[in-house]
């Protein structure tokens, strides 16, 4: 919503902003995929990317504490707990490297409710040192359970190389949530829950003037609170991974043989973006270009890589070509494996993402699984069969997907986010012509984003149950 205008509609996706007074920022479309349903979902950037050094795990393990028992206002936790099931409200409240999100699932009749429970939310949220402390029981138990499971202890293992051992990323361990005190992570999840960056994205059934009424009554009550500043630390951008465990391996007892094997790697975020120099770079332009790019682009080139959602296109694709052609190499070839997929983070705020592989194969074949991955996307040759085939796919996705509220949800999220200035409302109803035009020479120069040469790429091998 541009400065001054408190209300914006587009009319071919017919999803509707706002702009409160105290900063709030409101993203809504009416739908009639579940009847008498509403799907709420409040959106705070930072998230763990705004953890510190000094404090990690802090965000992470408020979170869990207000889960565990939390309370607003002048209700008690099992007045809240007896209120939500009475209502029918389901309610989640979690944390990613980029956000903190309440999501929000109820009945449409209780829509002044889930507005009344948002603003208790960010304006009367209580503590108690109880809920603090089942918190941090519940952080113990998950470790232990991680180090005995070889999926999770696997990829526990790979992200501890690949962030060096940074434990705002992985964990944490019990040190690091015992060192941790109410007062500071009631602090630092704090200072995230403001207003003035807040987006609330909201689908469903609902009437649309009962839902801007309720948004004004509540919503537009909630005290302003400035937006605190860096939205992420520097040094989550600056992180390297650790080469001397590029490739490393764990063996778990089990009565079962059984293995699996992860290939992660950097990659661009979901805009194309790799580097603060690559964004610098790209808008400066005026259109999206990789930075190793030598030659001089022609005006169709231009006017397409122009477009806001070029990039997400591009990556789209690559994600659905590249799981095609190792599951195509690695079980239909190779027989190697039961299955595999390759997937991109999904970063937006932060200039670096990354790539993962997850192979799930027999004991004796895991180890070979991996470098022949590894091989297959060195080797990865795009064709314009790949490329029809996958934009036949992600087109069927999106129009599949369109008729459930959870997909509308995803789309709202990031509109009116000024750190996320390509996500645009009008480009929205676009995407599917975008993904037509994107060319072969497009998807090469999005894949030079991709770290997958021999040094780039870091491996865990998990096995379980006898020798290996």
């Amino acid at each position: 919503v541009q400065e001054g205008v408190e209300r914006a509609v587009d009319p071919a996706t017919n999803i509707v902003r706002r702009r409160l007074a105290n900063g709030i920022r409101v993203n809504y479309k009416k739908t009639d995929n579940t009847p008498n349903t509403i799907s709420i979902a409040a959106v705070s950037p930072g998230g763990l990317s705004r953890e510190t050094l000094e404090n990690p795990a802090a965000v992470k393990l408020g979170v869990q504490t207000i889960m565990q028992g939390g309370s607003f206002g002048n209700y008690s936790r099992e007045m809240v707990d007896l209120f939500s099931m009475r209502k029918l409200m389901n309610i989640n409240f979690g944390v990613t490297l980029e956000s903190i999100t309440w999501d929000l699932l109820a009945p449409t009749e209780t829509l002044d409710d889930l507005m009344q429970f948002l603003m208790l939310v960010y304006s009367d949220l209580r503590w108690n040192e109880k809920a603090f402390s089942s918190a941090k029981d519940l952080f113990h138990s998950n470790y232990d359970a991680v180090v005995k499971s070889l999926e999770m202890a696997s990829a526990d293992m790979l992200v501890r190389a690949v962030a060096s051992d940074d434990a705002r990323f992985w964990g944490p361990p019990p040190e690091v949530i015992d060192r941790l005190d109410l007062a500071t992570v009631k602090d630092e999840l704090e200072r995230q829950l403001c207003t003035e960056n807040l987006e609330i994205n909201i689908v469903g059934d609902f009437d649309e003037q009962q839902l801007e009424d309720s948004i004004f009554k509540y919503l537009g009550t909630i005290p302003m609170r400035k937006a605190p500043e860096p939205l992420y630390q520097q040094d989550i951008v600056d992180i390297k991974p650790d080469p001397t465990r590029q490739h490393q391996r764990i063996t778990l007892p089990d009565d079962q043989k059984r293995a699996i094997g992860y290939l992660s790697g950097i990659a661009p975020n979901r805009w194309g973006y790799s580097s603060t120099e690559n964004i610098e770079s790209s808008r400066k332009k005026g259109f999206w270009s990789s930075l190793t790019s030598k030659k001089a682009n022609d005006e169709e080139t231009v006017a397409r890589r122009s477009h806001p959602l070029f990039a997400p296109a591009c990556i789209e694709l690559i994600e659905k070509m590249v799981s095609t052609e190792l599951y195509s190499y690695l079980r239909d070839s190779l027989s190697l494996v039961y299955h595999t997929k390759f997937e991109v983070g999904v970063n937006e705020r932060l200039p670096t993402n990354d790539w993962l592989i997850v192979i799930n194969s027999e004991h004796q074949n895991v180890d070979r699984a991996v470098n022949e991955a590894s091989k297959c996307l060195r080797n990865i040759r795009f064709s314009p069969h790949m490329m029809n085939s996958a934009k036949r796919s992600v087109q069927h996705f999106h129009d599949t997907e369109s008729t459930n509220d959870g997909y509308w949800i995803n789309v709202l999220r990031g509109i009116q986010d000024d750190s996320i200035p390509e996500k645009n409302v009008e480009a929205i109803s676009q995407y599917k012509d975008v993904i037509s035009g994107i060319t072969l020479d497009d998807i090469k120069e999005m894949w030079k984003s991709f770290l997958i040469s021999d040094k780039d790429v870091y491996t865990c091998v998990g096995v379980s149950g006898g020798d290996e």
